[in-house]
């Protein structure tokens, strides 16, 4: 998969700091980052509406990729579906 520089960071420091998606997280934690995320997400679409600068053009994709990040995150959580 290819990423854009800018991309390439927010993925990056999304990973460092918190793991790969796969690696789970407490839930409370990625349910706080999920709201956090949708808000800033509604925030710059907003914003990108108004004006379409190469500013909120990557505000917009930073958005996104958190987004994205924390619904693929996986959690702690306990699943009576889980394989024991």
């Amino acid at each position: 998969m290819y990423f854009n520089e800018n991309e390439e960071l927010v993925i990056t420091a999304l990973k460092q700091t918190y793991g790969e998606t796969w690696k789970p997280l407490e839930e409370e934690v990625i349910q706080e980052k999920i709201d956090a995320s949708k808000k800033l997400f509604d925030l710059t679409t907003k914003e990108f509406r108004i004006n379409q600068s190469a500013y909120n053009y990557n505000m917009l994709l930073t958005a996104m990729l958190s987004l994205q990040y924390w619904t693929q995150k996986k959690s702690k959580s306990f699943s009576i579906s889980e394989d024991f």
